[in-house]
């Protein structure tokens, strides 16, 4: 196992792994730890549980860079 460290916006539940690291698509397996710097109050500890709760595994992760996103 390696580390990659990166930063990322969470936004409704999910993390965008940035295009730097398109590789990651072809792992099977990884350990994912979140750090926040902000502190966590009562309700968010309840977010963030539920958010850990309703992960799952993903196969075939397709990345997208920001011009294919935005294509109509």
């Amino acid at each position: 196992m390696y580390a990659v460290e990166f930063e990322a916006s969470i936004d409704n539940g999910f993390v965008r792994i940035p295009e730097e690291y398109k590789t990651l698509q072809n792992s099977k397996h990884a350990k994912i730890i979140v750090m926040i710097e902000e502190p966590v109050e009562a309700n968010d500890k309840a977010v963030f549980s539920q958010f850990l709760q309703q992960s799952r595994k993903v196969e075939n992760l397709a990345i997208f860079n920001r011009d294919s996103l935005h294509e109509r």
